[in-house]
């Protein structure tokens, strides 16, 4: 393992031990700790990040393109297993998926970039060349295949409800408070934190969200 996949190692632990230690005392030292853990992990990551808004055609949307970037940071370090693979393998599949599907938000599928088409399209056998498919290998096989579908549909859909509701906030946050407020509802909208567990001022802003959302998706869901 290079010295950079250490240092990323390093930093993802950090992170995750940060925002066990917010479950279990939540607490604005605690969030702040994570705050920091990210933002270092944000930080090693960005010459990346860079690299891929190029590769996506999406410099011009830069300011799109990291926020969908740093959900994906988040949601690498909330589904990465070290016993599987590295996570600096990870996480680069899913800032790619979360470009691509930015892209193609923007875009369509295609899009004329000068003289030449980017087609930088994440598939399944890209994965497999890559080595990166061992992240959808399930030993516990149908049930475990329904379980992930399951949780994937209801993330989509999260995702929908979360990007709906930061759209009509418009430009009233700064980008960093945004994603961290998206973050917090979308962990909220699928169960994958405690309501109990979360500070007065998280509470309060999930239950705007989640008013907002209830107010707004009647009928949108198809």
């Amino acid at each position: 393992m290079s010295a950079k996949s250490d240092t990323l190692e390093q930093a993802v632990t950090a992170l995750i031990a940060a925002r066990t230690a917010l479950d279990i005392a939540p607490g604005a030292r605690a969030r702040a700790r994570v705050d920091r853990a990210f933002a270092r992990l944000a930080a090693l990551l960005t010459p990346r990040i860079r690299y891929l808004i190029r590769v996506y055609g999406l410099t011009g949307v830069a300011d799109d393109a990291g926020q969908a970037c740093a959900i994906a940071i988040h949601r690498a370090a909330d589904h990465y297993d070290p016993a599987r693979a590295r996570f600096t393998t990870y996480v680069t599949w899913q800032l790619r998926a979360e470009l691509q599907a930015l892209r193609l938000r923007l875009y369509g599928e295609h899009r004329s970039a000068g003289r030449r088409q980017v087609t930088t399209i994440l598939s399944l056998d890209a994965m497999i060349d890559a080595g990166a498919d061992a992240w959808l290998a399930d030993p516990a096989a149908e049930a475990a295949a329904e379980r992930r579908a399951a949780d994937c549909l209801a993330g989509r859909v999260a995702d929908r409800l979360v990007a709906d509701w930061a759209d009509r906030r418009g430009a009233r946050l700064d980008a960093r408070r945004s994603v961290a407020e998206q973050t917090l509802v979308r962990r909220q909208l699928i169960g994958a934190e405690a309501a109990e567990r979360l500070g007065e001022s998280d509470r309060h802003i999930v239950r705007r969200a989640f008013a907002d959302i209830v107010r707004h998706a009647g009928g949108k869901l198809h």
